[in-house]
């Protein structure tokens, strides 16, 4: 637990010194459609098609479907992706190599510079003519173990702060590729997305982190339900159905 804890705290001062100087290029915008994929019986909408420009508003992208009620939703609006995970994926999983590639985790925005390490909870960034805050992290499930033929990868990318990150939308209106992304609020640069998963998936008890996140006006629902939940009934949640089906 300590060598995690240092490992997120090394990040956490690294990059909050770069705290508003934060920006980068969107290199794609992926939405999708809901169809049967891999060898489960359900639907998913993770196989996500470039497009050069798209309408946002409340409920994420328009065209981009969800294929369960609890993928969508205004805190759920769109997911967006650190692209150099998958040199780190690829290098752990070189079995499953060619799968490794932009839109694989089924990420809404791709770019590269920002990541659960400097993205915090509250953190507003423009991108064209809309404003995004970040609401919750992606908490991944197990169709990313059909999706890259890896019955671990669901694991590994909870446990290593590989998962990316939710918005909801502020200001609707229209992003395209090559449009800048610019963080233009942080009220919050104590809780990057990867000190919060710190608290989901590692100090799983601490009573006092855990009231503080249930303070943040900011943190989704969704994830405060499950600090609340562990706190009234004093233990942890089964993973198993999430991550391995």
């Amino acid at each position: 637990m300590a060598s995690i804890a240092g490992h997120f705290l090394f990040w956490r001062k690294k990059y909050n010194r770069l705290a508003m100087n934060l920006s980068t290029s969107l290199l794609e915008i992926r939405l999708g459609q809901n169809q049967k994929l891999f060898e489960i019986d359900s639907l998913t909408a993770i196989d996500k098609q470039t497009v050069s420009q798209v309408e946002v508003h409340a409920l994420g992208l328009v065209g981009d479907q969800q294929a369960e009620s609890f993928h969508g939703g205004t805190e759920r609006a769109l997911l967006q992706f650190d692209c150099d995970h998958y040199a780190i994926l690829k290098q752990q999983f070189p079995e499953s190599e060619t799968y490794f590639k932009n839109g694989g985790f089924g990420e809404n925005l791709v770019a590269q510079g920002f990541n659960e390490h400097n993205i915090c909870i509250g953190d507003q960034i423009s991108i064209g003519s809309v404003i995004l805050e970040v609401s919750q992290p992606r908490q991944p499930c197990f169709k990313l173990n059909y999706r890259f033929k890896q019955q671990s990868l669901s694991q590994f990318s909870q446990d290593n702060s590989i998962t990316g990150w939710f918005y909801r939308v502020i200001k609707p209106g229209v992003i395209s590729t090559d449009d800048s992304l610019e963080l233009i609020a942080r009220p919050l640069p104590q809780w990057t997305i990867a000190q919060v998963q710190y608290y989901l998936y590692h100090d799983l008890k601490n009573q006092t982190a855990m009231q503080q996140l249930l303070e943040l006006p900011q943190l989704a629902k969704e994830t405060k339900s499950v600090f609340e939940k562990r706190m009234q009934r004093q233990q942890v949640e089964n993973w198993q159905e999430r991550l391995v089906g």
